[in-house]
């Protein structure tokens, strides 16, 4: 009996860390789509644009973040490059450099705030 309740609680661990994961990438979704529109000055239709070139390009971001085996150098190297794999498409989807150096600097600032959260919260 105490071993399916022990695994009834992993389960329900698990299945609550998944749902939160899922909430915070919809709110960081919202976020997004709230900027892009109020901050940025983009239309429904390229802001829907401007999201489905962000979560395409999104795993790649991820693997190049995660790669052990890369230098700090390479891995900006290669984040640069994708950044203007990015940027020709936004053009394609009809953003101008302005609209695009916003989504830039608001990228960074994301960073900025994430590097620090997460050094600040080793000390």
């Amino acid at each position: 009996m105490k071993k399916i309740i022990l695994c009834l609680a992993i389960l329900l661990s698990f299945s609550a860390t998944k749902l939160l994961a899922q909430n915070n990438g919809q709110q960081m979704q919202q976020a997004w789509q709230s900027y892009l529109k109020d901050s940025v000055q983009l239309s429904d239709a390229m802001t829907d644009s401007v999201l489905a070139i962000r979560t395409q390009y999104r795993p790649q971001m991820r693997d190049i973040f995660m790669d052990q085996s890369s230098s700090a150098a390479d891995k900006q190297t290669k984040m640069q490059n994708l950044r203007s794999e990015m940027d020709v498409r936004y053009k394609a989807a009809g953003l101008t450099d302005d609209q695009i150096q916003a989504i830039h600097k608001h990228e960074d600032e994301m960073r900025a705030r994430m590097m620090s959260r997460n050094n600040g919260g080793g000390q």
